[in-house]
């Protein structure tokens, strides 16, 4: 799930949740469109941010859910006439703010979700000093990535990957890359027409966004702020 897609647009999805040792905002889906059915019968999207540039896009079924999508994979001929299930990123008892909410917070106070749950919910929103891609102009990001190729040496990594600018810092030169391996780079770029300036660029090179955000992105937010 594409969390930068969702509708935010619901007033509770805006309350900062505070209970426990990491307070976050909570956006469910069934509160964008409209109230389930039946909450204990049913599967939902849910949007974790945890306010430090952490987000998660989880898959929510009930318990009851799990009989239902094998009973309609019997039907349909899915999964092998519902031989398996792929199952979702968290199982619940009912689809209502309450349960979800308690469930975040529990979760929560044992670790982060990507390691309690899984590491695919796992997505960077980009906070001050951080720009997102999505908020540059195109001309300006085209200027970029032209500058960029100027400058780099012909050995660097990103001369041979394919690769989109994530953002860009406000407080100093560095853009952020995502290559489509999944890594992320770092560089600090001098935004001067001058080859002899390669010696000067330094790139930092990390596995993912959360290896990216553990080792560079939460010092920075931190600092930042002080």
């Amino acid at each position: 799930m594409n969390i930068k897609n969702l509708n935010p647009n619901h007033s509770l999805s805006d309350k900062i949740i505070k209970e426990g040792k990491t307070p976050f905002k909570l956006w469910l889906e069934f509160e964008i469109s409209c109230p389930w059915d039946d909450i204990e019968n049913d599967f939902a999207n849910i949007a974790v941010d945890t306010l430090d540039g952490r987000n998660y896009g989880i898959n929510v079924w009930t318990y009851q859910f799990l009989q239902t999508a094998i009973n309609e994979d019997r039907e349909n001929g899915n999964n092998l006439n519902g031989l398996y299930q792929i199952p979702p990123d968290l199982f619940v008892k009912e689809l209502s703010r309450n349960c979800i909410e308690k469930t975040i917070i529990n979760l929560l106070e044992t670790g982060n979700l990507e390691e309690v749950l899984n590491m695919s919910i796992f997505s960077l929103k980009y906070l001050p000093p951080y720009i997102d891609s999505i908020d540059i102009e195109d001309d300006e990001i085209e200027v970029l990535i032209n500058e960029l190729r100027f400058q780099l040496p012909d050995d660097h990594i990103l001369q041979n990957e394919q690769f989109e600018l994530a953002a860009k810092t406000t407080n100093s030169n560095d853009f952020i890359f995502k290559v489509d391996n999944e890594q992320i780079v770092a560089i600090n770029l001098n935004l001067k027409s001058d080859k002899e300036l390669n010696k000067q660029i330094t790139t930092r090179i990390y596995n993912n966004e959360k290896d990216f955000w553990d080792k560079e992105m939460k010092q920075n937010l931190i600092e930042f702020k002080a």
